[in-house]
């Protein structure tokens, strides 16, 4: 079971997601909004938006109640304005899912900040939505480390097989990534094409670090390692 993470793992949105809350979160407040200073990296989207509320100058009671509309609005204004054309696919990520998509034993999720409805409308747009089954969004948890034990349950529910924490390995770009994974006990890899650099990315000790996703061996064999110790043990 492999649990993607989607902006700077699999794609780029090259500033449109932050550019559009701030226009779409001024517009529906009457007042300015800025993105300025808050950390996007790895984050869930509500975490996100809080934290852009309350820098807009909105006291925390406030933006805490005004959150979930905030979070449609937001939710809304994406998948009307985004397009193709706002996505970058980033290095070897078609290449690697079409390989694993032929794989019969190997589940393909999602463990991302989004909210699910975006999440979606950015893989589509990017024409990679076909090749994801379920998994866990920014809607489920504000906190990124409940995410995984979400996902793996609604991935054994959807498929019927027992899968635990031991058989996933999360494939994010960000700090946040193997500290959520570590926290389901799984394994993670971690690609340098976010935020983070790859110095940063080292000293969390992931169990792979990539450049990019342009060469999948490593990361083939550390899934043929994950399952070789599942059935030794």
């Amino acid at each position: 079971m492999l649990l993607f993470d989607i902006d700077g793992t699999l794609i780029r949105t090259r500033g449109f997601g932050r550019q559009t809350m701030e226009a779409a979160l001024s517009e529906w407040l009457g007042r300015p909004v800025t993105t300025e200073g808050v950390d996007f990296a790895g984050r869930t989207d509500p975490a996100i938006l809080l934290d852009i509320l309350k820098a807009s100058g909105l006291p925390e009671h406030t933006a805490r109640h005004l959150l979930p509309e905030a979070l449609e609005v937001y939710s809304r204004a994406m998948i009307r304005r985004l397009r193709p054309e706002h996505l970058e696919v980033l290095p070897g990520v078609v290449m690697l899912l079409e390989e694993l998509s032929e794989w019969p034993d190997v589940y393909l999720g999602l463990v991302t900040g989004n909210l699910r409805p975006v999440a979606f409308h950015k893989l589509a747009m990017a024409g990679l939505a076909g090749y994801f089954g379920e998994g866990a969004f920014g809607c489920d948890h504000a906190n990124r480390n409940e995410l995984p034990p979400l996902a793996i349950e609604r991935i054994r529910e959807a498929t019927g097989y027992p899968f635990t924490g031991a058989d996933a390995v999360i494939i994010g770009d960000t700090p946040h990534d193997v500290a959520c994974a570590r926290h389901a006990g799984a394994s993670v890899a971690v690609v340098c094409t976010g935020g983070y650099s790859r110095d940063a990315l080292e000293a969390c000790r992931p169990d792979l670090l990539l450049e990019d996703l342009s060469d999948p061996e490593p990361l083939f064999k550390l899934l043929t390692q994950q399952a070789l110790s599942r059935k030794a043990s």
